[in-house]
This record gives structure tokens, sequence and C-alpha cells, in this order.
């Protein structure tokens, strides 16, 4: 078992799928290099478990078609309502919350060497900036297209023999026109308030370092930022405190932790670096109203 997000790899993927109908749907297609979903109503029940946390080994592209749910990407809730068009980078970890009975969506996964492939190495400006996620809500018109794009990838890929310069070529046309949006959105929305980038670097950092680091002297020094000045921009921005924010990263890695790994509470306390097993124990169920024990043993 693993002490980290579960690694949502094509053939992870593919096992869940087949976890919940005995062999793959006609309308998902899984190959070792990437894969294509047209419409996932048939298999949500095995991939969006609300308490599953998964982070991703390729690049995702997607369209929602319908419905709405709330999903968290690295730390932050997102809402995707139907229409939305989502952008993941390999590493993004992913927590879906909950999402209404007639959530459907539709995209790609590639794996990064394919994409590479792909593109020839000639990688648009959106998928070569730090970004980890984006959304971004298009018009009907726009919608449709996307999906006609996902469509023809599917049925090229479905046929018994086809050409892998057109499959490249058509992963290109999607890559690019998801560009194209994503550039929009750069540019219509000017320049990045401060506050936002010093926000978004904030959350980089309690990603990276919050299983050792638990306090928000650490994060103001690495930005060369004042505690105080850090704590009210981060508050401005998201309305949660800086203390908040490195105590929701610390409970997911706990999480994390306690039910994908054999490690004992004592264990994931010291990978923690809490000072004892005690104060751990305390500061999780003042958290989530459950012991770590009880987090284990009842909650799916």
């Amino acid at each position: 078992m693993q002490d980290k997000p579960v690694s949502l790899t094509f053939d992870r993927f593919k096992a869940l799928v087949e976890a919940y109908k005995s062999n793959t749907p006609s309308n998902i297609v899984i190959t070792k290099n990437f894969s294509v979903v047209t419409d996932l109503r048939y298999v949500l029940q095995a991939v969006l478990q609300v308490g599953s946390i998964f982070q991703l080994q390729d690049y995702r592209c997607g369209l929602i078609r319908s419905g709405k749910a709330t999903v968290r990407f690295n730390l932050l809730d997102k809402e995707l309502t139907a229409g939305t068009l989502v952008f993941l980078t390999p590493g993004t970890i992913v927590q879906p919350l909950k999402a209404s009975k007639d959530f459907n969506l539709t995209g790609i996964a590639c794996s990064p060497d394919f994409l590479h492939l792909a593109l020839n190495n000639d990688f648009p400006a959106t998928f070569n900036r730090s970004m980890t996620d984006a959304q971004k809500l298009l018009s009907s018109t726009e919608s449709s297209f996307i999906q006609r794009l996902f469509r023809l990838l599917h049925e090229t890929v479905s046929q018994p023999k086809h050409s892998q310069q057109v499959v490249k070529s058509i992963i290109r046309t999607i890559i690019y026109q998801y560009d194209f949006h994503f550039s929009v959105v750069k540019e219509t929305t000017t320049v990045h308030s401060n506050n936002r980038n010093i926000f978004e670097r904030f959350i980089y950092l309690v990603n990276n370092h919050c299983k050792q680091e638990h306090q928000m002297a650490f994060y103001a020094e690495k930005m060369c930022l004042t505690d105080r000045y850090l704590g009210t921009v981060v508050k401005t921005v998201s309305g949660q405190t800086g203390k908040e924010w490195i105590d929701r990263a610390l409970i997911t890695s706990a999480k994390v932790m306690l039910k994908h790994s054999d490690r004992t509470v004592i264990q994931i306390a010291d990978e923690l670096h809490f000072p004892t097993v005690s104060f751990f124990c305390k500061y999780f169920k003042r958290l989530t109203n459950l012991t770590p024990n009880q987090f284990r043993q009842t909650v799916p």
C-alpha cells in the first residue's frame, strides 16, 4: 500500500472501470499511452467516490457535459458545471467531493511522453506554464465543437485499424484548441493581481512543504514577506487564514496516509512532524471530529 494519493494511472483507471462493469464500455478506450472517454455515466460510482484522493500521472483535458460537481484540486475547491472546460497537469492532486446524479463528462488523458510525441515537442504556452489546473466556462457552440473533437478521436481509435498519425493529429488539434481557450482567458483577465499571485505561490508551497512545516513563518520567509503581510493577503484573497490552509493540507496528508498506507498512527504523527502522537490525535479529532483510528476504520 502507498502513503500518498492513489496514482490514477491508465491501468488503475481501467481496473476501476472494469470493477464497475464486467468489461470496458464501448464509450471508453484505454491504451498504454492515452485514454479517451465520451460518456462517463457508467463508471462515475467507481471514480467519483467522496473521500477518494488521486494524484494524476498524466495530462487531462475534459469537458463537463451535464450536471455539476465539487472537486478539490490541490487544496482548492472548484465548482464544475455543464460546459466547463477542465485542464489538469501531471502531479495534480484531485479529491472529488460531491456530484449531481446527472454529472457527466468527456475527455482525454495523455501520458507526458505521448503528448510530447504528438506535439513534436512543441508545447503551446498554456501547457508550458506552471499552472496545474484550470477551468473555463464555454458557450454552447464552443462546447459542442470540443465534444465533436473528442467523438472524432474516440471513433478513430475504436476502428480495428487506424493511423497513429491521425490519432496524434486529432490530439494535437484538441490541445491547441484548449490552448486557444485558455490563452483568451489570460488575455482578457489582463494581469493577475499581485495578491492573487502571492496566494497561488503560498498554496503551491503549502502543497509541497506542509508535512514538515506547519507555521506561517516558514512560508513567509520563503516568499520574502512578513508573516503579517502574507496572512493578510491570504485572508483577503481566499476568505480563510493561512493557518486554515496549512491545516487543510495537513489533514489531507494524514487522511491519505491513514487510508492508503499500513503506517501506524505513531509513524504518521512522526512523518507529519508532530511533537507527540497524542498531540496529533487531538489535532486530527479537532478538525475532523474523528480520531485517526476511527477515520481509518469507519470512513470508506
